[in-house]
């Protein structure tokens, strides 16, 4: 008994495509189907050249059997039925290929070989048995194992003895009767606290005496003091009056003093009011007051007193020259003039240099925020310039940008200025610096600066 058609024809196709003299690809299908070649990305055998169609089947696979099609132009050798090779015109001649819109197409058996040349691509095909499906490995029974070889010994073991310790507590806390506390004394201490606030200690009871014959008789001489109450409470106040006497006269021997002093000396003009005080009459210089400013500190030695018109001379003894009130001058010791001065303004200069930069900030990033900081630099260094006007130098600030972008390990490489005062203000004012945040860590800068007195 033969066997059905489509059982004798089991085999398929291995195609291997050669390019530039290269074996590029080489592949066994796994079933009977059509074969494409081409630079699009649904071919099956996909091929990158100027010479070569976008997509064309050259094994067409209808009715259970293959075809190979070429067009012209297309070079080929075949073996078909017999071992004879044949190319494309031959089989042409013999009349084996059929011609579709422009294509030949022979049949194919499974004993056929070839090349097909299409451009420089060359495709090489045969028929072979198809790939064999990998049997399924079946382990032994001893090595599979049973449900029992799957658990864990010790987890096991753990949890069953866990779980019966737990069990055995519960099964006692519900076989003991549970009691309702009808007092709170009933409670247990340490839950006391829990439910009850602290409580506030109550005031020690006072115990009654005992009534005996001593009670009576304290009865009967506090009977007697009674009497006796107002003259205690007259002597007690008497001597509180007597203890309370240096305090008021203290008070009075200072308001008496207070009153005596005030009327005397310079307390006596200041403390005067009215056009008629004491002030009025000592500082005028009418014939109808008490006496002019010079009779007023007449008894004065030792100082010059002048008046609009020139100097009035020494009252009393010492010595010395003529001041004039008007023109804020002395005569004799040398002389002084206020002038319109005022304090000068001191300015300085400062020029930042291009600064050294070590890490992912550029140097024009970091002078350009720097230039922010110019001003309080620049305040440190003429805070010192009004007490040293001759100050100047160079400082080379040195300085680590921080993943953050703040400043830390402020130093000072190079230092021509010496001055402490000016580099401690830096440092201080650095701790509010910020720079954009590095990418790639901690970024080290020089900043040179020369610091100059304004011309």
């Amino acid at each position: 008994m033969s066997a059905p058609e489509s059982d004798k024809s089991q085999k398929v196709l291995r195609i291997g495509i050669i390019q530039g003299g290269k074996i590029i690809e080489e592949r066994r299908l796994k079933k009977r189907e059509n074969v494409t070649v081409g630079s699009a990305a649904n071919c099956s055998f996909v091929v990158s050249s100027p010479q070569v169609p976008k997509q064309f089947t050259v094994f067409e696979y209808s009715g259970n059997k293959h075809y190979l099609r070429w067009v012209d132009g297309m070079e080929g050798k075949i073996q078909l039925t017999d071992a004879t090779t044949s190319d494309f015109k031959q089989i042409t001649q013999k009349g084996l290929a059929k011609k579709r819109d422009d294509v030949n197409a022979v049949e194919l058996i499974d004993d056929s070989r070839g090349k097909v040349t299409i451009g420089d691509v060359t495709v090489l095909f045969q028929f072979v048995d198809p790939p064999s499906a990998a049997p399924k490995v079946a382990l032994p029974d001893e090595v599979k194992g049973g449900f029992l070889t799957t658990i864990d010994v010790q987890f096991s073991s753990i949890f069953t003895a866990t779980s019966l310790v737990m069990m055995a507590i519960v099964a006692y806390a519900q076989s003991v009767p549970y009691v309702e506390p009808s007092t709170i004394e009933e409670v247990s201490e340490r839950y006391q606290k829990l439910i009850m606030p602290d409580r506030v200690p109550e005031p020690p009871r006072e115990e009654k005496p005992v009534d005996d014959g001593k009670d009576k008789a304290k009865e009967k001489e506090a009977e007697k003091d009674k009497g006796k109450a107002p003259e205690k409470a007259k002597s007690k106040a008497k001597s509180e009056e007597k203890a309370a006497d240096p305090e008021a006269e203290a008070r009075a021997r200072k308001e008496a003093l207070q009153k005596k002093v005030a009327g005397k000396g310079l307390l006596g003009i200041l403390g005067s009011k009215g056009k008629e005080g004491a002030v009025s009459d000592v500082f005028t210089e009418s014939d109808f007051g008490e006496g002019k400013l010079g009779d007023a500190f007449s008894g004065i030695q030792g100082v010059d007193v002048a008046d609009s018109g020139g100097a009035k001379g020494t009252r009393g003894g010492g010595s010395g020259g003529s001041a004039s009130i008007g023109d804020l001058k002395t005569a004799g010791g040398g002389s002084t003039t206020l002038g319109n001065k005022g304090e000068a303004e001191v300015r300085g200069n400062l020029q930042a240099e291009a600064p050294e930069v070590e890490g992912d900030l550029s140097p024009d990033v970091v002078k350009k925020e720097m230039q922010k900081n110019i001003r309080a630099l620049k305040d440190c260094y003429e805070r010192q310039l009004k007490r040293f006007p001759t100050l100047a130098g160079k400082l080379v600030i040195a300085f680590e940008i921080l993943d953050s972008g703040k400043v830390g390990n402020v130093d000072f490489t190079e230092d021509s200025l010496k001055s402490s005062d000016v580099k401690a203000c830096i440092k201080e004012r650095a701790r509010y610096w910020r720079f954009p945040k590095p990418s790639g860590g901690s970024v080290f800068v020089n900043f040179p600066l020369v610091f100059t007195p304004a011309g």
